[in-house]
C-alpha cells in the first residue's frame, strides 16, 4: 500500500498548481493533465527506460480550477489504473508515462497555453517546424542553464490524435537539458525533478512562448 500522507500531499500539491495555471487561463474547458511520480522507478541501466513505477494524475473530465482531493487516480506504467474505482485516465496519461520512463522527471504538467499553440501551428518562415528555438534570454536560466548564452529547440511532436503511437516515438524526441515538448496545436508538456520545479519550467516556457508570439508581431510591423 502506498502511503496515505504521501499521496494526500502530493494531491494538495497538484491542487495549488492546478489552481494557479487555471488563473492564468493555462488550464481552461477541463483541457490539460497534471501528474506527479509515486512510487520511485527501479534503478535505470544507462539508455534503458525506468521500470516498475506509479504515478498520480487527474482524472479525464474535471475542472482544473476546481479540483479536489477525489480528482484524481493512481496509474501504473502503462496508464491503467492501479485502483478500483470509477475515475478514468486520460489517454495523454501514456505521454506522462513515456517521460517519466525516459527522463528523471518527478512530475509532469501538460497546459494548452495559447502561445504554445500559435507557435506550433506556424510554418518555417517564422522559425518554427520540427522545433522552436531560443537563444540569448536571460530566462533561460530557469530551465537549469547557468548561462544566458545557450541555444535551445523545444522539439514539436506532430499530432496524430493517437496516443500509443505519440508515446511510442515521443522518446526520440526528448533532450534531458530541455525539460519539455510540444504537441503540435496542443500544448506543451513540461517535467521537473520536483512540483516546484516542474511549474518554474511551464512558467519559463510562456515566457519564451509569448517573448517569441510579440518578437513576431513587431517584425510584421
Amino acid at each position: 500500500m502506498k502511503s496515505d500522507l504521501k499521496i494526500t500531499s502530493a494531491k494538495k500539491d497538484l491542487i495549488n498548481v492546478s489552481k494557479s495555471f487555471y488563473t492564468r487561463g493555462w488550464m481552461l474547458g477541463t483541457s490539460g493533465n497534471l501528474s506527479i511520480l509515486i512510487d520511485e522507478p527501479a534503478i535505470r541501466q544507462t539508455g534503458e527506460p525506468a521500470k516498475n513505477f506509479q504515478f498520480l494524475i487527474t482524472a479525464s473530465g474535471k475542472d482544473k480550477g476546481e479540483l479536489t482531493e477525489d480528482d484524481f487516480l493512481l496509474v501504473d506504467i502503462n496508464g491503467n489504473p492501479a485502483e478500483n474505482g470509477s475515475l478514468k485516465p486520460s489517454a495523454e496519461t501514456l505521454l506522462h508515462s513515456a517521460i517519466y520512463k525516459h527522463t528523471s522527471a518527478k512530475a509532469v504538467f501538460h497546459v494548452h497555453t495559447t502561445n504554445s499553440t500559435l507557435l506550433s501551428m506556424q510554418n518555417t518562415e517564422c522559425g518554427v517546424q520540427n522545433g522552436i528555438e531560443f537563444s540569448g534570454l536571460e530566462m533561460l536560466k530557469g530551465l537549469g542553464f547557468k548561462t544566458h548564452e545557450v541555444k535551445i529547440n523545444i522539439p514539436i511532436i506532430e499530432n496524430s490524435q493517437d496516443m500509443k503511437y505519440l508515446a511510442s516515438i515521443a522518446p526520440s524526441y526528448i533532450n534531458e537539458d530541455v525539460p519539455g515538448l510540444i504537441l503540435k496545436g496542443h500544448g506543451i508538456y513540461a517535467w521537473g525533478k520536483s512540483v516546484q520545479e516542474a511549474k518554474r519550467h511551464v512558467e519559463i516556457f510562456e515566457f519564451l512562448f509569448e517573448y517569441r508570439v510579440k518578437e513576431l508581431t513587431l517584425r510584421k510591423n
